[in-house]
């Protein structure tokens, strides 16, 4: 009973802790690099690849050969079934290839290393992208409550000026619209920080069900970089691009391998002999020569998907080049839109305070009201939308360059 109870307030206490989580941008990096399902897949990818390279580097497996003689029943109808002989070899590769073999292999784990980084590279911008979307969603709540705050008590305006007969009917069923319309939009606003929330813990890899708040909000973000800089640290850093060079590495190691198969295998091992009138050792050398063709089918192949290599890694740095200098021009775009979305909202925040003035002493009409009051919502609106755009064209040249515009130590 005892022990119910207290499971009971542990339980109690941890889902009053997951209440209150409050969660911080590098709080979300952190948690979704140690549990995103797709991170996990890479990291087990990596292993699986170590365990190849363990594979190469171990020797072949020894053969063992028995032979046993005398299984002809004699005129008693009895058989000898004695071991004649036994033999034991050890299979090698030509000079050199064993250790071409390896650096492949070694490759292999160079790539899947550089392949984890790239999955990250994906997963920081999706954490980001609905981070800072979140911070939207509630700065688009707060909009809407106020606007529905608004909406309220204008109606109850209008309802006493057609109560006293200062309006006309049409008037009030415009505000009761425009009210329904404010409770509606309120309602949206709540549902999409809901399901943003759960988008969150999805990436995060954990339940959905776990209720948290964020506690960054919006900044002003500036871009100060030199596009030839950028696109020099794209192609140094890239994990996209180190993938290929590493796999250009393996290309030419295994047209150099095929070259080296030309040489040929051979084995070694030992004997011993047990016959009637014949015990003996022996050492035996086996010899594996690639006569027909001398392996020129392999060779060319090899050859060949080298070249292609070479065409595809030079293709992927012109197009990383390409990525690069687009998100650099979406980011000075957002920049200077940011700009300009300021001033609107020094403009709107302004005419939303003297629209209302207005209307309570006739001095605009109602349609003329709503009007000044909607544009005053959108241009606010239209600023928030300004910061989030920015932050996500900041942290798609990130992902570009796989590099941290921002000091962050979590592109490396």
């Amino acid at each position: 009973m005892i022990f119910i109870l207290l499971s009971q307030v542990l339980i109690s206490s941890l889902m009053a802790d997951q209440s209150n989580e409050i969660l911080g941008l590098e709080e979300a990096l952190s948690l979704a690099y140690q549990q995103n399902p797709h991170i996990v897949q890479a990291r087990r990818a990596i292993e699986g690849r170590q365990g190849d390279l363990m594979t190469i580097r171990t020797w072949a497996n020894p053969e063992v050969e028995v032979e046993i003689g005398g299984l002809k029943r004699d005129d008693g109808g009895r058989r000898k079934g004695r071991l004649d002989s036994i033999t034991f070899k050890q299979n090698f590769d030509p000079p050199g290839v064993r250790f071409l073999k390896s650096e492949i292999a070694q490759n292999d784990v160079a790539i899947q290393q550089e392949a984890l980084k790239f999955v990250w590279s994906e997963i920081y911008l999706e954490v980001r992208k609905i981070y800072i979307w979140i911070v939207l969603d509630k700065k688009e709540l707060e909009l809407k409550q106020n606007n529905l705050k608004s909406m309220r008590q204008f109606f109850s305006n209008v309802q006493l000026r057609y109560e006293s007969g200062q309006t006309l009917k049409n008037h009030l069923q415009r505000a009761k619209i425009e009210l329904l319309k404010a409770e509606s939009d309120y309602l949206k606003a709540e549902n999409d920080l809901s399901v943003d929330k759960a988008r969150m813990n999805l990436i995060l890899g954990r339940p959905r069900e776990i209720i948290f708040d964020i506690k960054d909000e919006f900044k002003e973000e500036s871009l100060e970089s030199n596009l030839d800089a950028l696109i020099e640290t794209a192609l140094t850093k890239r994990p996209d691009v180190k993938m290929e060079e590493a796999e250009l590495d393996s290309k030419t190691k295994n047209t150099r391998k095929e070259q080296l198969n030309r040489l040929p295998s051979y084995s070694l091992g030992f004997q011993r002999i047990n016959e009637d009138y014949e015990k003996d050792y022996a050492a035996v050398v086996g010899v594996s020569i690639p006569f027909w063709n001398l392996n020129q089918g392999e060779i060319k192949k090899a050859q060949a998907e080298r070249e292609a290599q070479k065409v595809k890694l030079e293709a992927m740095k012109n197009e990383v080049a390409f990525e690069v200098y687009a998100a650099y021009q979406d980011a000075q775009l957002a920049t200077k839109q940011l700009d300009l979305f300021k001033k609107s909202l020094e403009e709107a925040n302004e005419m939303f305070r003297l629209a209302g003035l207005r209307y309570k002493e006739g001095e605009i009409d109602f349609i003329n009201y709503l009007d000044q009051v909607k544009a005053s919502m959108d241009s606010r609106m239209q600023y928030y939308q300004g910061l989030y755009q920015l932050s996500q064209n900041i942290s798609a040249l990130e992902k570009s360059i796989y590099s941290s515009l921002r000091g962050e130590e979590f592109l490396k």
